[in-house]
């Protein structure tokens, strides 16, 4: 009898582990998420095939097509870059502003009224322009070196171009997370490094800190990974190679600098823009 019931004990038990084994095989074997491949269409010299959806804000036209800044950046990330992540930018945008006291205003007004509350505006704002900025300070034949009053104002707060491009190097790398990194001018002509951290730029008011953009570097997973993964300050030595300073150049030349008795330094100019930085934006167009 006792025999019986201790095999009728056993059975039971070994059907409910058997029940929950397969419970939890059917809960976890779920099917693969299918990855989407992009496409390189080496497309047309302004990539005029990628377009935002009907609102304020247009795409930035891209004077090169994505193949153009190969073998320093490639192709790949290139499109996707623009046509993902950048596009995103517009298309979130332009439907954010409906409705809205921005909904009229410039790009430059909007970052003068903004609230730093108003995080999808601030977010999707930031991030349209900062990568028309970025696109814009890049070029297929470039060379080496800035000139004219550029060369001479980093060689008077930088002590000479190669110690500005050390110090805009170990900045970036200094970033933690997303962010970008700046090269701007105050109203004097006077240079200076800044960072500013998800899609926040130097135009926006309320910062801590205001100047003129004249370079920026994008320091978001997205720039660079497809290409250099984690060897980030491989993709800020890159940079160097393709950076259009003729552009950037015209930037600097373009305001009337207020005459003011500057010292020259050799020490790194550096401002981090921290104030009511909200939290840590995703990079959601992946």
């Amino acid at each position: 009898m006792k025999s019986t019931q201790l095999f009728v004990i056993t059975l039971a038990l070994t059907t409910v582990v058997s029940c929950k084994k397969n419970t939890l095989i059917e809960q976890v074997d779920v099917p693969a998420t299918p990855i989407e491949v992009v496409t390189v269409k080496g497309g047309s010299s302004k990539a005029t095939d990628v377009k935002a959806i009907e609102g304020a804000f247009e795409m930035f036209q891209l004077p090169y097509n994505y193949k153009a800044l190969e073998p320093n950046f490639d192709a790949p990330t290139i499109e996707i870059h623009y046509s993902k992540h950048h596009l995103g930018y517009v298309n979130n945008l332009n439907k954010a502003l409906i409705g809205t006291k921005y909904e009229t205003l410039t790009l430059n007004d909007i970052f003068k009224n903004l609230n730093l509350s108003d995080t999808e505006i601030r977010n999707n704002a930031g991030g349209f322009y900062n990568h028309n900025f970025f696109w814009g300070n890049m070029a297929v034949n470039t060379v080496g070196e800035p000139e004219g009053t550029l060369m001479e104002a980093i060689t008077r707060d930088f002590g000479s171009f190669d110690a500005f491009r050390s110090q805009f190097t170990e900045i970036s790398l200094k970033i933690v997370g997303s962010g970008w990194t700046w090269l701007v001018s105050d109203k004097t002509g006077k240079l200076r490094i800044v960072t500013t951290p998800n899609n926040d730029n130097p135009l926006m008011k309320n910062l801590g800190f205001s100047g003129i953009p004249l370079l920026n570097l994008d320091m978001w997973e997205h720039a660079y990974y497809l290409k250099f993964q984690n060897k980030k300050r491989e993709y800020v030595n890159t940079f160097f190679s393709v950076v259009n300073w003729n552009e950037v150049l015209k930037k600097y030349d373009a305001f009337p600098k207020v005459a003011v008795s500057v010292a020259p330094t050799s020490t790194p100019i550096e401002t981090t823009i921290p104030a009511e930085t909200p939290t840590a934006v995703d990079d959601e167009f992946k």
